[in-house]
């Protein structure tokens, strides 16, 4: 794999590891959510059930009292009956009967009601602790939830670290490769520009060496034409 594929790869790797760590996070931002939500909703849903304990206990209590005073009444009434016995006549003591069986009947009737009473709340503490112990379960499960997707998000994080450390020495190595080898072409370069000196400095000295030449030719063309002359003059002679 050449350098440029493996860069691209890392590319691609942090993408799909920051993409995925996007949805980790939201996830878990929507989990913890509900998980408030079902704690806010247990805890409304305890104080409720206490309110209606508590109002269904003050009503218990309430027909308990009830149930003593017609108790008591009742009880005095027997006495009293027992006492004035002998001087009641038939017509008052079937009044008197009437009044105990009425009397015994309402007593019954808030016996009963007591029962239905207390069995009602017994149902409903039972649902109560049974809701109870289903919401502690459901945010144990989400809570266990959570633990496993910071684990995750750890070992997500773990992993991208390793990436950019590894692709920081990457990038430093190559760094230093690039330095070296920008070094080295300004060393060429330099040695280029010395060149061009050295080969301008030579260039400047052969045309004055040419030019010099140059004088000399004409200097000596001119003798030529002269001696040419002074051998015509010599020949004419």
């Amino acid at each position: 794999m050449t350098p440029a594929e493996r860069e691209e790869a890392l590319e691609r790797r942090e993408a799909n590891a920051a993409l995925l760590m996007a949805k980790l996070e939201k996830d878990r931002a929507a989990l913890e959510a509900d998980i408030a939500a079902s704690a806010a909703a247990s805890k409304a849903a305890f104080a409720i059930t206490r309110a209606l304990q508590g109002d269904a206990m003050k009503r218990v209590k309430d027909l308990e009292a009830e149930c003593t005073h017609l108790e008591a009444r009742l009880s005095r009434l027997k006495g009293e009956a027992a006492k004035a016995a002998p001087a009641l006549s038939a017509s008052e003591v079937a009044m008197r009967l009437e009044e105990s069986a009425s009397e015994r009947a309402a007593l019954a009737a808030a016996r009963a009601e007591l029962a239905n009473d207390r069995a009602a709340l017994d149902a409903e503490r039972g649902s109560f602790e049974r809701d109870c112990a289903g919401r502690q379960a459901k945010l144990k499960a989400e809570a266990q939830a959570v633990a496993d997707l910071r684990a995750k998000l750890g070992v997500i994080r773990h992993e991208i670290e390793g990436g950019v450390k590894a692709r920081e020495a990457e990038v430093h190595k190559k760094e230093l490769s690039l330095e070296a080898e920008r070094n080295r072409l300004q060393a060429s370069a330099d040695a280029l520009m010395r060149a061009e000196a050295q080969l301008s400095e030579q260039r400047a000295k052969l045309e004055a060496q040419i030019a010099a030449l140059a004088a000399k030719e004409v200097m000596f063309e001119e003798r030529h034409r002269q001696l040419q002359e002074n051998m015509k003059h010599f020949v004419k002679a």
